[in-house]
């Protein structure tokens, strides 16, 4: 029985031996905890390439301008010189009602040969009664007050132009006030005079022998009544005779003189301004250059006062369009913009932002920031107003520049930055940055580093 015991101590003797030799020999071969948890340095090389800071919106092209066109009056329409899409010019007459026909005549009878000379007697008729009206104005202030007037009107006039003139001096000017109180002292003073001495001789004459036969003397006052009367009188005429001089020109220069309202002076104005408004109510024209963009209305139809007709300007075409709230900062002013038309997906356009709506609008629920554009190229594709677009906002760019991923960049204080750049002997050094653009991926450059330089993430 001892026999075999002792043999079974000494197995179990080297079995433990045994293990306790794998075991160092294990744990001596396999690596440290500390080195399988610690992360290998990330680092990249400072390379140059382009940058673009931009937003995506989507909107549709507008005209700048767009008129809706209407008649002033009821009626049947009896001419339509337009259709959908072509081109038009201001004052062209795009349509024309029934009540037109009499109306075009007595406007054309304005400008034949009858009619210039009617205007041409209105102004001889002007200057005679502007005659009366002035020797009136003598026959009650005298003809040497009359002369006087006349040359204070002058003087007053000579006076005022120095005044504005920042080249006059103050001598010129001194004399030129000198010549206005002598002409208004004698001005005033004739005018007294004349009267105070006014006297009317009255002949009497004998019925039978038709000879004078005596002669009455007798003073004669006049009144303020009189004078504001007689002054009043002489304005008018001036007036009168400035009303059929302008009456004249238009009518001497033809129908494409009277397409714009007139500032009626007196009768003869008046009378072509509302020969003009008869004739306009009548037609249909346009205020601007454009292409007819809408129409409902056909020949023979009666039509009101409501639209029946759309122009719009499509030089220069504008663009509106929704950027999300978030990219408020990008839609700036003279900014540029790519703009691709969904009709010519494959013709990008070039625009510039030239105004930003002062509030939010609801857009599909969300609030969108408005942007107007306006298209910079001249040449292009056909585009219209409506079509749909896609406009790539340009808030900042830079092209071969010198660029580093975002992770490498650290922050150290507001609006300072440094990376950690790999020295030649492994060791890294926080070195200072001036950093410029910035997105979601890469930073510029531009101050701190050079192509080829090794950055790394923190030690």
């Amino acid at each position: 029985m001892k026999f075999f015991k002792k043999p079974s101590h000494i197995v179990i003797t080297v079995f433990l031996l045994a293990t306790m030799i794998g075991g160092i020999w294990y744990f001596a071969q396999s690596p440290a905890a500390d080195e399988i948890a610690a992360p290998a340095l990330q680092t990249t090389k400072v390379r140059t390439g382009d940058l673009v800071i931009s937003a995506i919106g989507v909107g549709t092209i507008v005209p700048a301008t767009q008129v809706d066109l209407a008649f002033r009056i009821s009626g049947v329409l009896t001419e339509l010189n337009v259709a959908i899409g072509d081109a038009v010019t201001t004052n062209q007459v795009l349509a024309r009602l029934a009540e037109g026909d009499q109306a075009d005549a007595d406007f054309q009878a304005l400008f034949s040969p009858e009619g210039v000379a009617q205007a041409e007697l209105a102004v001889s008729e002007a200057r005679i009664a502007l005659t009366a009206a002035e020797n009136d104005l003598i026959n009650l202030i005298g003809l040497e007050a009359w002369y006087w007037e006349g040359q204070l009107e002058q003087a007053e006039v000579a006076l005022e132009n120095l005044r504005q003139d920042p080249s006059a001096t103050v001598e010129q000017i001194e004399e030129a006030q000198n010549q206005v109180d002598v002409a208004r002292g004698w001005w005033v003073y004739w005018q007294e005079v004349n009267m105070d001495e006014l006297a009317t001789w009255y002949k009497v004459i004998d019925v039978k022998t038709k000879k004078v036969t005596k002669f009455h003397f007798a003073y004669y006052e006049v009144t303020d009544l009189e004078m504001m009367s007689a002054r009043a009188a002489l304005e008018s005429a001036r007036v009168s005779l400035k009303d059929a001089q302008a009456a004249l020109e238009i009518v001497q220069a033809g129908p494409e003189a009277l397409t714009a309202p007139l500032a009626a002076l007196g009768q003869q104005m008046a009378r072509l301004e509302q020969a003009r408004q008869v004739v306009t109510r009548t037609r249909l024209t346009t205020p601007i250059n454009g292409i007819v963009t809408s129409l409902d209305a056909s020949l023979g139809q009666n039509v009101d006062t409501a639209p029946i007709m759309t122009v719009s300007t499509i030089d220069p075409l504008l663009v509106r369009f929704y950027l999300d709230e978030s990219d408020l900062t990008k839609a700036v002013v003279g900014n540029y913009v790519i703009i691709t038309v969904d009709a010519y997906p494959d013709a990008p356009l070039n625009g510039q932002i030239f105004m930003v709506e002062p509030s939010l609008q609801s857009v599909d629920g969300s609030p969108a920031v408005v942007v107007w554009a306006v298209l910079a190229d001249e040449t292009g594709p056909a585009l219209l107003p409506g079509m749909t677009v896609e406009v790539e906002v340009i808030a900042g760019e830079a092209r071969n520049a010198l660029l580093v991923p975002i992770q490498f960049l650290h922050e150290v204080s507001p609006g300072s930055f440094a990376v950690y750049l790999v020295q030649p002997d492994g060791k890294l050094e926080l070195t200072p940055v001036m950093v410029g653009l910035r997105d979601f991926a890469n930073a510029e450059i531009l101050g701190g580093l050079r192509v080829g330089d090794i950055v790394s993430t923190e030690p």
